[in-house]
């Protein structure tokens, strides 16, 4: 369950582990986050990359651009049934 964070900008940072999440606040960021039920949030022109899993096995990885508007800054997301879905708090 590791928590970590980043506020430079151009960060890039990684983590995984199960139920890991993952927080950038600097813009034009990239950081990846894998392991099952983990979580991403990052600011606009940030890019995240997510790992799902099933199974303990790696089923799919994702990675898409925080523009805000099809994907807002600051809100939690992660990878399910393959597409990169808002995390419902």
């Amino acid at each position: 369950r590791a928590k970590i964070g980043s506020s430079g900008y151009g960060a890039q940072i990684g983590s995984s582990g199960d139920g890991a999440k993952i927080e950038s606040k600097g813009e034009n960021s990239v950081i990846m986050c894998a392991g099952e039920n983990s979580a991403i949030k990052a600011a606009v022109g940030s890019w995240i990359t997510l790992a799902e899993y099933a199974d303990g096995m790696c089923v799919c990885v994702k990675s898409v651009k925080i523009n805000g508007k099809t994907y807002k800054p600051d809100t939690w997301y992660t990878l399910k049934d393959g597409k990169i879905v808002e995390v419902k708090e």
